[in-house]
């Protein structure tokens, strides 16, 4: 295998390691707020595993294994892209949920409840599977031989770029905007002083770091996804060459993994009560493993 697939390799296993220990801690803290950044962590899961067992497919050992290593890759491929929509709009929708908390706490109150949060993610599902059915659809009739659906594939890019990349990424700056802006006035307002003072000020300051970590979140993901952007219109659309074309796999891999991957560092970086409960998790598995590890053995 190339290095870059090594380091690839190696940042996917980091990121499973990330994302299950955000997903333990976060469960841990049982905070209604944080429910969509927890399922956001078990997508970065799942699309990591995938993305890793499609490296390690790219290359197989044997000779033998290369047919149906092939295979595989082409049905990991189709669940990647089905995740990586689900993903895309998930994080379209941490967004939205977060500029409507802080803009218009009233009407998020009454609107975006619990079921409706859950109707939402429901939705982002069923439409990840249809949208890239007809591609998953097109990919298969190919392996059986048929280029009669090769048009099919070319159309699911345009779509792609459209549905998957530019409109998420509209979205999202959409929302970190008015986010930004009502934050903004908000602590412009009079009284913003005496309520820092109040008892209400741990409540205020957990607010404000879950606002910074969902805009750290989407805009790491403006970023990998602008740079796919980015790169598919100059190359493919407009014939820029920008970038060689056999690095084109190991940059859309490197942009995936990098923005799955680094949310449990933008955790640990400002949410102080995640670091606590993490800490609080870590002494609870040290201790308990000291106990087995202190259990008299008995003989037999």
């Amino acid at each position: 295998m190339d290095s870059s697939v090594y380091i690839q390799i190696t940042l996917c296993i980091l990121g499973i390691i990330g994302n299950a220990t955000s997903v333990g801690v976060l469960s841990k803290m049982k905070s209604k707020s944080l429910r969509l950044l927890k399922y956001l962590n078990v997508v970065d899961v799942v699309l990591l595993v995938t993305v890793c067992t499609a490296l390690m497919l790219r290359e197989p050992m044997t000779v033998g294994f290369a047919h149906v290593a092939y295979y595989m890759g082409v049905c990991i491929t189709s669940l990647i892209f089905v995740v990586h929509t689900f993903e895309a709009y998930l994080t379209v929708l941490i967004a939205f949920v977060r500029c409507m908390a802080v803009a218009m706490p009233f009407r998020f109150a009454t609107s975006m409840r619990d079921s409706v949060q859950s109707r939402l993610l429901i939705a982002v599902a069923v439409f990840s599977v249809l949208f890239n059915l007809p591609s998953i659809l097109a990919e298969l009739q190919l392996l059986h031989g048929k280029t009669s659906v090769v048009w099919i594939s070319h159309f699911s890019f345009f779509f792609q770029q459209i549905f998957c990349r530019f409109l998420p990424i509209l979205a999202i700056i959409i929302c970190n905007i008015i986010l930004v802006v009502s934050r903004c006035r908000m602590k412009s307002l009079p009284g913003q002083d005496n309520q820092c003072r109040s008892p209400n000020r741990r409540h205020s300051r957990n607010a404000f770091q879950l606002t910074c970590l969902v805009l750290a979140i989407t805009t790491m993901f403006i970023a990998t996804h602008g740079f796919l952007l980015f790169y598919d219109v100059c190359y493919k659309i407009c014939d820029i060459a920008v970038l060689h074309d056999s690095d084109l796999p190991a940059i859309v891999s490197f942009m995936v993994i990098i923005n799955s991957a680094t949310n449990f560092i933008f955790y640990c970086l400002i949410g102080s009560d995640f670091r606590t409960a993490l800490i609080s998790l870590c002494k609870k598995t040290s201790r308990s493993t000291r106990r087995k590890r202190s259990l008299p053995v008995s003989s037999v």
